[in-house]
Protein backbone atom coordinates (compact mmCIF):
# COMPACT_ATOMS: atom_id res chain seq x y z
CA UNK A 1 0.00 0.00 0.00
CA UNK A 2 0.99 3.49 -1.15
CA UNK A 3 1.90 6.14 2.15
CA UNK A 4 -1.44 8.24 0.60
CA UNK A 5 -3.54 5.01 0.65
CA UNK A 6 -2.03 4.40 3.96
CA UNK A 7 -3.47 7.56 5.03
CA UNK A 8 -6.81 7.21 3.80
CA UNK A 9 -7.04 3.69 5.44
CA UNK A 10 -5.88 5.68 9.04
CA UNK A 11 -8.70 8.63 8.56
CA UNK A 12 -11.17 6.18 7.30
CA UNK A 13 -10.82 4.50 10.62
CA UNK A 14 -10.78 7.21 12.98
CA UNK A 15 -14.01 8.66 11.07
CA UNK A 16 -15.36 4.92 11.91
CA UNK A 17 -14.48 5.51 15.11
CA UNK A 18 -16.17 8.58 15.90
CA UNK A 19 -18.99 8.05 18.75
CA UNK A 20 -22.26 7.73 17.24
CA UNK A 21 -25.11 9.85 19.99
CA UNK A 22 -28.11 9.30 18.81
CA UNK A 23 -29.20 6.80 15.51
CA UNK A 24 -32.17 6.64 13.99
CA UNK A 25 -33.25 3.50 13.14
CA UNK A 26 -36.08 3.16 10.14
CA UNK A 27 -38.28 5.25 12.34
CA UNK A 28 -42.01 5.68 10.99
CA UNK A 29 -44.01 8.09 12.63
CA UNK A 30 -47.02 9.80 11.55
CA UNK A 31 -50.40 11.59 13.12
CA UNK A 32 -53.09 8.72 12.17
CA UNK A 33 -52.87 7.04 8.94
CA UNK A 34 -53.72 10.69 6.66
CA UNK A 35 -50.73 12.37 7.96
CA UNK A 36 -47.51 10.16 7.75
CA UNK A 37 -44.56 12.53 9.01
CA UNK A 38 -41.47 10.30 9.13
CA UNK A 39 -41.81 6.76 6.69
CA UNK A 40 -38.60 4.51 7.33
CA UNK A 41 -36.15 7.44 8.12
CA UNK A 42 -32.59 6.70 8.63
CA UNK A 43 -29.79 8.76 10.37
CA UNK A 44 -26.84 9.13 12.50
CA UNK A 45 -25.94 12.30 14.70
CA UNK A 46 -22.06 11.94 16.16
CA UNK A 47 -20.83 13.79 18.92
CA UNK A 48 -19.57 17.50 18.48
CA UNK A 49 -22.10 17.55 15.20
CA UNK A 50 -24.49 20.48 14.44
CA UNK A 51 -27.39 19.75 12.40
CA UNK A 52 -30.35 22.43 11.10
CA UNK A 53 -33.48 20.83 10.41
CA UNK A 54 -35.47 23.02 8.07
CA UNK A 55 -38.82 23.11 6.05
CA UNK A 56 -42.23 24.16 6.05
CA UNK A 57 -44.48 24.47 8.85
CA UNK A 58 -46.39 21.02 9.71
CA UNK A 59 -43.06 18.45 8.01
CA UNK A 60 -42.24 17.06 11.05
CA UNK A 61 -39.44 18.96 12.61
CA UNK A 62 -40.10 19.56 16.05
CA UNK A 63 -41.79 15.97 15.67
CA UNK A 64 -38.30 14.70 15.23
CA UNK A 65 -37.60 16.82 18.69
CA UNK A 66 -40.22 14.83 19.89
CA UNK A 67 -38.99 11.79 19.43
CA UNK A 68 -35.47 12.88 20.28
CA UNK A 69 -37.03 13.73 24.13
CA UNK A 70 -38.89 10.63 23.90
CA UNK A 71 -42.58 12.60 24.16
CA UNK A 72 -43.75 10.97 21.84
CA UNK A 73 -43.09 7.21 20.83
CA UNK A 74 -42.63 5.87 16.78
CA UNK A 75 -45.01 3.55 15.47
CA UNK A 76 -41.96 1.64 14.09
CA UNK A 77 -38.45 1.40 14.10
CA UNK A 78 -36.25 2.31 16.78
CA UNK A 79 -34.50 5.51 17.88
CA UNK A 80 -30.64 4.51 20.50
CA UNK A 81 -28.98 6.50 22.27
CA UNK A 82 -25.11 5.74 23.15
CA UNK A 83 -24.56 6.10 27.13
CA UNK A 84 -27.88 7.81 27.89
CA UNK A 85 -26.57 11.23 26.62
CA UNK A 86 -28.34 14.38 28.33
CA UNK A 87 -30.73 16.14 26.33
CA UNK A 88 -32.23 19.76 26.94
CA UNK A 89 -34.38 21.74 24.95
CA UNK A 90 -34.43 25.23 24.30
CA UNK A 91 -38.33 25.80 23.03
CA UNK A 92 -39.61 29.14 21.53
CA UNK A 93 -41.69 30.26 24.39
CA UNK A 94 -42.00 30.26 28.24
CA UNK A 95 -45.40 28.26 29.66
CA UNK A 96 -47.87 30.60 30.76
CA UNK A 97 -47.39 28.60 34.47
CA UNK A 98 -43.78 29.51 34.69
CA UNK A 99 -44.29 33.48 34.33
CA UNK A 100 -44.25 34.03 37.93
CA UNK A 101 -41.51 32.22 38.63
CA UNK A 102 -38.30 34.33 39.66
CA UNK A 103 -35.38 33.59 37.90
CA UNK A 104 -33.45 31.51 40.13
CA UNK A 105 -36.93 29.62 40.47
CA UNK A 106 -37.28 29.19 36.84
CA UNK A 107 -33.81 27.60 36.78
CA UNK A 108 -33.88 25.77 39.54
CA UNK A 109 -37.00 23.85 38.07
CA UNK A 110 -34.19 22.35 35.36
CA UNK A 111 -33.38 20.06 37.68
CA UNK A 112 -34.43 16.99 39.60
CA UNK A 113 -32.18 17.19 42.43
CA UNK A 114 -31.36 21.08 44.63
CA UNK A 115 -28.12 22.45 43.10
CA UNK A 116 -26.80 24.09 45.95
CA UNK A 117 -24.16 26.33 43.66
CA UNK A 118 -27.41 27.30 41.51
CA UNK A 119 -26.68 30.97 41.97
CA UNK A 120 -23.24 30.99 40.94
CA UNK A 121 -24.32 28.63 38.03
CA UNK A 122 -27.21 30.68 36.87
CA UNK A 123 -24.42 33.94 37.19
CA UNK A 124 -22.41 31.57 34.73
CA UNK A 125 -24.56 30.82 32.18
CA UNK A 126 -26.06 34.30 32.10
CA UNK A 127 -22.68 35.72 30.81
CA UNK A 128 -23.01 32.86 28.16
CA UNK A 129 -26.22 34.41 26.82
CA UNK A 130 -25.06 38.06 27.31
CA UNK A 131 -28.18 38.28 29.81
CA UNK A 132 -27.34 40.56 33.06
CA UNK A 133 -30.51 40.03 35.20
CA UNK A 134 -31.17 39.85 39.08
CA UNK A 135 -32.55 36.65 39.97
CA UNK A 136 -35.26 37.62 42.27
CA UNK A 137 -36.76 39.53 39.18
CA UNK A 138 -40.00 37.62 37.73
CA UNK A 139 -40.18 35.88 34.24
CA UNK A 140 -43.19 38.11 33.19
CA UNK A 141 -40.81 41.45 33.78
CA UNK A 142 -38.32 40.14 30.67
CA UNK A 143 -38.67 41.23 27.35
CA UNK A 144 -39.63 38.59 24.55
CA UNK A 145 -35.90 39.46 23.59
CA UNK A 146 -34.44 38.16 27.22
CA UNK A 147 -37.09 35.24 27.82
CA UNK A 148 -36.04 34.14 24.44
CA UNK A 149 -32.05 34.12 26.30
CA UNK A 150 -33.80 32.40 29.38
CA UNK A 151 -34.80 29.80 27.16
CA UNK A 152 -31.42 29.29 26.09
CA UNK A 153 -29.30 29.77 29.67
CA UNK A 154 -32.40 27.10 31.17
CA UNK A 155 -30.68 24.53 28.11
CA UNK A 156 -27.27 25.44 28.61
CA UNK A 157 -27.18 25.13 32.48
CA UNK A 158 -27.91 21.28 32.64
CA UNK A 159 -24.29 21.06 30.28
CA UNK A 160 -26.15 18.85 28.11
CA UNK A 161 -24.81 16.23 25.85
CA UNK A 162 -27.46 17.33 23.06
CA UNK A 163 -28.45 20.30 22.56
CA UNK A 164 -32.02 21.34 20.92
CA UNK A 165 -33.10 24.28 19.63
CA UNK A 166 -36.37 25.23 18.54
CA UNK A 167 -36.45 28.77 16.24
CA UNK A 168 -34.06 30.21 18.52
CA UNK A 169 -33.61 33.59 16.92
CA UNK A 170 -37.63 34.41 17.65
CA UNK A 171 -37.49 37.59 19.40
CA UNK A 172 -34.10 38.14 19.29
CA UNK A 173 -32.56 41.52 17.70
CA UNK A 174 -29.71 41.95 15.74
CA UNK A 175 -27.11 41.76 18.21
CA UNK A 176 -29.14 38.69 20.04
CA UNK A 177 -28.59 36.38 16.94
CA UNK A 178 -24.90 37.79 16.63
CA UNK A 179 -24.01 36.58 19.89
CA UNK A 180 -26.05 33.23 19.57
CA UNK A 181 -24.29 32.82 15.99
CA UNK A 182 -20.81 33.12 17.44
CA UNK A 183 -21.81 30.82 20.48
CA UNK A 184 -22.49 28.05 18.38
CA UNK A 185 -19.70 28.55 16.07
CA UNK A 186 -17.69 28.21 19.64
CA UNK A 187 -19.70 25.25 20.90
CA UNK A 188 -17.99 22.16 21.55
CA UNK A 189 -20.73 19.68 22.17
CA UNK A 190 -23.55 18.38 19.75
CA UNK A 191 -26.16 20.82 18.83
CA UNK A 192 -29.54 20.57 16.55
CA UNK A 193 -31.11 23.34 15.51
CA UNK A 194 -34.92 24.02 13.93
CA UNK A 195 -34.35 27.21 11.94
CA UNK A 196 -36.82 29.07 9.63
CA UNK A 197 -33.96 31.78 9.06
CA UNK A 198 -31.82 31.07 6.35
CA UNK A 199 -29.31 33.72 6.78
CA UNK A 200 -28.78 32.53 10.65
Amino acid sequence: MTKRGRGWSIFLCLMAKQEVLLRFDKVSFGYGPLKPILDEVDFPVRRGAKITLMGQNGSGKSTIFHLITGELKPDAGQINMEQRPVVATARQVISRDQMGLTGREFFSKCFVDKKYDLDLRIEEILKVVNLRAPLDKTVKAFSGGQQARLLLASALIQDPDLLLLDEPTNNLDKEGIAHLRQFLIDYKKTCIVISHDADF
